[in-house]
């Protein structure tokens, strides 16, 4: 009776079990993460040593942003615009990446464990990249950005760049702000602008915000990026807002100088903190790239393809320059103009001090080549001026530039003063569109405007 009675049981068991199951499988996809979330969570899945999920290089091509250009060139600016736009445009150095979860133990390379942690359906939908200026914080963003579009994860891109300038489209002109004027309220009217939703400053609260642009995203894969959180006033505040619209479709990027105060009681975000440099296996990989990318600009550099093997050479370039990429870029730049002898001749400052100086030697010496390095100094200007407008600067537009100025200088000699000196890149080799890095912008500001 007993063995009679634990059969039927067993069949009922696993009739019921069996609707149970198929019930779920015709239910939206949230209500069974909530289901099975409510009878107890999964262990995360422990991935073997070496497993590659990505390939190395996913996010390495371009993206066609189509009709989201111009909202994402007025928003972020032509710099991380054309970042997205361009292949190639960065170097996985291992040693550089620091992830703060334990992904990053299971195995897997840090890039891929940042992959992997945003695709899993219950990672992180959070992710700030942390560094001081000049680290390739926007360089590395670009590239998860790219690697998720071409993945299929991502069709949509969102968010803004904080900025110190604001253009004015009426007068046409690029003017100064004050970084605090920066707030969760600029953030909501630049991602209402792009959603298409009507908004009108100050009577929007954060609740009904993240209401309204959840809404609006629905159905889309999507990836809010927010550039230069550290510049935001209440920055806390828009990470929270952030934190609310991050949804199983939707992840978030930041980039940011600082964490301070950003980290309190959260647990939903993946930190990554970028190092400077200081492997040769990494610091010969990073020059093999910058002379390969640049050397169509600046041939020199090909002259040190032999010299980057030298231990001695590169370890003296990383003690000089800190191990920060910018910096190494600069003065090597400077090393395939002149010879290693350069290093023994920088001054003793590291991080924006020498950044600086290096910017400010250089736009003296623009000034003793006479007149075609104030052409230069002016071509460089109006790079910097138009890339806050968001505008794409190509060959044509440097070429009509010119011919308003009424300058008899040819505008290619111009770039070549300065793709040697400045390091401004070119993200497309047949038409041009150029742009400039944020510190030489900043640094750009400081200047008077060059009359020839």
């Amino acid at each position: 009776m007993f063995t009679l009675m634990f059969i039927i049981e067993k069949i009922l068991t696993n009739a019921i079990l069996g609707l149970f199951f198929a019930i779920l499988e015709k239910m939206p996809e949230w209500v069974v993460s909530k289901v099975l979330d409510s009878i107890g969570k999964k262990a995360e899945p422990v991935l073997p040593k070496g497993v590659m999920l990505f390939s190395p290089t996913c996010g390495d091509k371009a993206i066609d942003l189509a009709h989201q250009r111009l909202l994402i060139s007025s928003a972020f600016g032509s710099y991380f615009t054309g970042l997205l736009e361009r292949e190639q445009s960065y170097v996985y150095l291992k040693g550089q990446i620091v992830v703060s979860m334990p992904v990053e133990r299971r195995g897997l390379e840090p890039i891929q464990s940042i992959y992997w942690a945003l695709q899993y359906p219950r990672g992180p939908r959070v992710l700030i990249i942390a560094a001081e200026g000049g680290m390739g914080k926007s360089t590395l963003a670009t590239k998860i950005i790219r690697c998720l579009y071409e993945e299929q994860a991502v069709d949509m891109i969102l968010g803004d760049s904080a900025k110190t300038q604001r253009f004015d489209p009426i007068s046409g002109t690029v003017i100064d702000i004050d970084p605090a004027y920066y707030d969760p309220q600029t953030f909501y009217e630049t991602v209402y602008s792009q959603l298409g939703l009507p908004y009108k400053r100050g009577e929007i609260s954060a609740k009904r915000a993240v209401q309204e642009i959840r809404n609006r995203i629905e159905g889309r894969h999507a990836i809010i990026a927010v550039d230069n959180l550290e510049s935001v006033s209440q920055g806390a505040e828009l990470l929270n807002v952030l934190r609310q619209i991050a949804s199983r479709d939707t992840r978030v990027i930041i980039t940011t100088r600082s964490v301070s105060g950003l980290m309190n009681g959260t647990t939903d975000i993946l930190l990554i903190y970028l190092k400077p440099i200081s492997e040769f296996s990494d610091a010969h990989n990073f020059l093999r790239w910058h002379i390969r990318t640049h050397a169509d600009e600046h041939p020199g550099l090909l002259a040190l393809e032999k010299d980057i093997e030298d231990k001695r050479k590169v370890g003296r370039l990383l003690k000089h320059t800190g191990g920060i990429p910018l910096l190494i870029q600069l003065v090597v730049s400077d090393i395939a103009r002149f010879s290693w002898d350069y290093l023994d001749n920088l001054p003793h400052l590291f991080g924006k001090a020498l950044l600086n100086f290096l910017y400010h030697e250089r736009w003296l010496e623009l000034g003793n080549l006479g007149k075609e390095g104030l052409h230069a100094r002016r071509l460089l200007q109006f790079i910097s001026s138009e890339q806050y407008r968001g505008k794409k600067i190509t060959f044509e537009r440097i070429r009509r530039w010119n011919e308003e100025i009424n300058s008899d200088i040819p505008p290619q000699a111009g770039l070549q003063l300065l793709q040697e000196r400045f390091l401004v890149v070119n993200h497309d080799p047949k038409q041009g569109n150029f742009a400039v890095f944020p510190s030489l912008a900043e640094f750009l500001r400081r200047q008077s405007p060059v009359s020839t």
